[in-house]
């Protein structure tokens, strides 16, 4: 029910193949997901929206994924976001191939031969700080991470996997075949 009332609202936006970034900013900071806006608790859809856009994928819109997620993945209403070890199952579900990773160092092993992945993170050392989870593309320099901050709208370069999370904060790794 309320993710139905959830994709009425989203659906009233349409990002048209942007990219994402910064969710607590423009369109993105008026769709809903659970109980809660976009900019507290959907950067896994965030993520998993712009995977798609950069591995050339057409046709996934935000509030398709959102609505499509929410019951398989949602964690109390959105309070606690989503459970990030199955956001993979977006992909299975439209047959888009991915390898999952619960280890950093494999995670960005594999990056380089497919360019596009997802991640989720600790935050902090201190667990009450949350999580997050974001697009990331291996690029010629390093890797661009999209939507890594809420309040920035533009993607970030780190040259280094030690710049984009340290091995303690890493939590899951998803790689699009």
């Amino acid at each position: 029910m309320l993710e139905k009332l959830n994709y009425k609202t989203n659906s009233r936006l349409d990002f048209n193949g942007r990219l994402i970034n910064g969710q607590g900013l423009g369109q993105i900071s008026r769709c809903r997901y659970g109980l809660f806006p976009a900019s507290y608790n959907a950067c896994e859809m965030i993520a998993i929206y712009n995977a798609l856009i950069r591995k050339g994928y057409e046709g996934h819109r935000f509030a398709d994924i959102c609505l499509e997620m929410y019951p398989r993945t949602w964690a109390l209403w959105g309070l606690f976001g989503s459970n990030v070890y199955t956001t993979f199952l977006y992909f299975r579900r439209y047959d888009i191939p991915c390898r999952v990773f619960c280890k950093r160092d494999d995670f960005f092993r594999e990056l380089p031969e497919h360019r596009v992945g997802i991640i989720s993170f600790w935050n902090g050392k201190n667990p009450f700080e949350g999580i997050h989870t974001v697009c990331i593309e291996k690029t010629f320099t390093g890797y661009r991470v999209y939507n890594r901050y809420n309040n920035r709208d533009y993607p970030y370069e780190y040259k280094t996997p030690d710049e984009v999370v340290d091995k303690r904060r890493f939590m899951t790794g998803t790689v699009l075949l």
